[in-house]
């Protein structure tokens, strides 16, 4: 490993310690983060940590605890991570349905092969001599041959469905592999099946388990298969009779349970807990003496652990004695039996960006991410650190643009709202308003005056800001039918949307007309007409409110009138966009429009790149003069686009690629000489613009 030419390529001239620029795509300047993490795992020899994420394999070595490898940039979305018994061969998949061993001293591609399905499992046998893998979407195992990638054997058990996460393991002697699915769908019961890999027949199906069950293996001796999951249990089961034998509980709150047989056949346990009060804890303990081998509080609030019922293989427990997982905005805690003190690795963050804003200066930029919270990225040192330190914060976190100079991000504990103001104090400056509804953000005036905070039976609470007090209460009637039971098809908020002067609000459900308030008095402005079906956004300079019907309709705040402008919607655009200036309105359908508000007409039509069905977000440079769009991956493609035109002309300037997945949101420079994109890779790249202005 000691040689690093597999990592940039010898035309690149930048600082091999420097890893945002590593294996960067044409045109960026740097790449910050190191991508949502779906999973990782440990060498046998505990040397290196291989973290799987969306934008490629990152190597770690654990004594200098720092990245020495950065491979399969190419496609990236990494799925599924897994080391040889002898060390020599990391296997990984992706999303494209490619299964790949590659060589562990330089990230040579040794096999190939592509797959049936999405793999959500995946495991060497303990001779190194095959590779086995569990699908996501049915109950089947496939092998082949580690070597060569020719196939072994295939096995379907005969149950209703597979999930996301199925725990793979063969036996010491390679004679059987064992796997889980769903036996009961309505109270979402997993058991463990059994198949003889010579005979191919199954030859067990354990049920025990009330949840889903997060991993099995089996005893070093071969004589027993050991089984946790989300019901707190761990459960041995005899490998001659099918019995169960032993089971293991009263471990407290368990959010996830990982059992592991050490090298001596000592069954341990890592154990994941959560507290509605006091703080979450991960810890390995000896279950057949009892003895906690290692404790940790973590950051996660009951709040967080929705993200991991659907992504819970951010952690690895293998061996009985190596476990690493995520903690807090940017480190993966690790700890061993040899080295039983914690060791933190900066990968940094973990999960996706939503959205992306620069400072007024251009010196920071800001990024929200799915339930991560909010990250500050130093634009020239490329550092990053979360806004809001205080744990009791929690992840839930908003954040909106820059008032006077300083972000604003509102955070959500219990649905109670704190606000905080993001300068170098990190101020609290409101705490205890309200706000229920999950679906929907609380909005902050442009004028950081006040928050607009949504109630699940159509209450808008508006905050006064400097004093925490209610200063507001409106209502929007949520439709009822009495005559039918709207449980599974209630009427709720689908948007809401400020003026740029904060004045006005104007309100969306399902079911019922948009409204429009005005915060000052408290009123209803007016009465939309019943063809305005939604809403698109306020013109930048305030006096329009562009709405969806037939055709798009513009609001007259000022006058109180609405009229039709000859934009006619056949179909319903995926995104909106208003110029700085408030003359053009940019839609993505299939094809990105370009209207002339003012004019009232088209003003061009612009084609998306092949291979592209959808182009998500759109935005304006902040001088109003250039325009880009992200693209959304479709099947087929490798990499997705992002295009930047000229307005006036209408010309194409510049394409990159770079994100193997949807883009998520871009935002433009003060001085619009950079443009920062978020994927769902979990990555934000800096493209250099100063070549096409």
């Amino acid at each position: 490993m000691e040689n690093r030419t597999h990592l940039i390529s010898e035309s690149d001239t930048v600082d091999s310690r420097d890893v945002t620029t590593w294996a960067l795509p044409e045109g960026a300047i740097a790449r910050l983060g190191r991508g949502w993490v779906p999973d990782i795992a440990f060498s046998p020899d505990e040397r290196y940590l291989a973290v799987g994420t969306w934008m490629g394999l990152w190597l770690y070595d654990l004594e200098i605890l720092s990245p020495v490898a950065l491979w399969e940039t190419e496609r990236g979305m990494v799925g599924c991570v897994t080391f040889s018994p002898n060390g020599r061969w990391i296997a990984v998949s992706n999303s494209d349905n490619m299964l790949k061993v590659l060589d562990i001293k330089n990230g040579a591609c040794l096999t190939q092969v592509e797959t049936d399905d999405h793999i959500s499992g995946l495991t060497f046998s303990l001779d190194n001599r095959y590779l086995a893998a569990a699908y996501a979407r049915s109950s089947t195992v496939e092998i082949w041959h580690a070597k060569t990638g020719d196939p072994l054997a295939k096995f379907t058990a005969n149950v209703e469905k597979a999930r996301f996460t199925r725990p793979i393991c063969f036996s010491p002697d390679t004679q059987l592999i064992a796997s889980s699915c769903i036996i009961d769908t309505t109270h979402n019961t997993d058991a463990i099946v059994v198949w003889d890999i010579e005979s191919g027949q199954q030859i067990a199906l354990l049920i025990a388990h009330t949840k889903e069950i997060t991993k099995i293996c089996f005893s070093p001796c071969g004589k027993f298969l050991a089984s946790g999951g989300e019901d707190g249990t761990v459960y041995v089961w005899d490998v001659n009779t099918w019995q169960q034998v032993q089971s293991y509980t009263d471990f407290g709150d368990v959010y996830r349970i990982f059992p592991s047989y050490s090298s001596e056949g000592i069954l341990h346990a890592a154990i994941m807990t959560y507290e509605d009060i006091a703080p979450s804890t991960i810890s390995v303990c000896n279950l057949e003496s009892g003895e906690q081998l290692y404790t940790q509080q973590i950051s996660l609030t009951t709040e967080d652990y929705s993200y991991f019922n659907y992504w819970g293989k951010t952690i690895t427990f293998l061996n009985g004695s190596q476990l690493a997982y995520e903690c807090k905005h940017n480190f993966i805690n690790v700890w061993t039996l040899s080295k039983p003190d914690t060791r933190q690795i900066l990968h940094s963050p973990i999960s996706y960006p939503i959205s992306v804003m620069f400072s007024e200066d251009g010196k920071t930029l800001a990024a929200e991410h799915h339930h991560e919270g909010v990250v500050l990225w130093d634009v020239e040192s490329r550092r990053s650190q979360p806004t809001i330190k205080d744990p009791s914060a929690g992840k839930n976190q908003f954040l909106y643009a820059p008032v006077n100079g300083k972000f604003y991000v509102a955070t959500i504990n219990r649905n109670n709202v704190s606000l905080w103001s993001i300068d170098e104090d990190r101020r609290l400056v409101a705490e205890g308003m309200r706000h229920d509804y999950k679906s929907m953000c609380p909005l902050l005036t442009p004028t950081g005056n006040h928050l607009v905070c949504a109630l699940e039976d159509g209450t808008l609470i508006v905050w006064d800001v400097q004093n925490g007090k209610k200063f507001r209460e409106l209502t929007h009637p949520l439709y009822v039918d009495e005559d039918e039971d709207d449980e599974d098809n209630p009427d709720e908020f689908e948007q809401l949307k400020l003026s740029p002067d904060g004045r006005f609000l104007a309100s969306e459900s399902r079911f019922t007309p948009v409204r429009l308030w005005d915060l000052q008095t408290g009123k209803e402005v007016g009465t939309f007409p019943s063809d305005i079906y939604s809403i698109i956004g306020f013109s930048p300079c305030g006096r329009y409110l562009a709405c969806l019907g037939e055709y798009i309709q513009l609001w007259d705040i000022t006058s109180g009138e609405m009229f039709k402008t000859s934009i006619k919607q056949d179909l319903v655009a995926d995104e909106y966009a208003f110029s700085p200036c408030g003359r053009y309105l940019a839609a993505s359908i299939d094809e990105i429009f370009l209207w002339d508000i003012v004019r009232g007409e088209l003003h061009m039509q612009l084609p998306l790149p092949q291979g592209c069905q959808k182009m998500f977000p759109l935005i304006f440079s902040t001088c109003g003069n250039y325009f880009a769009a992200g693209a959304w991956w479709q099947p087929g493609i490798k990499k997705v686009p992002i295009c930047l035109w000229e307005v006036v002309s209408g010309k194409q300037l510049a394409t990159f690629w770079g994100h193997p997945t949807d883009v998520q949101a871009l935002t433009f420079s003060p001085d619009n000489r950079l443009l920062a994109s978020a994927s769902y890779d979990g990555v934000i790249y800096l493209w250099d613009l100063t070549p096409y202005l």
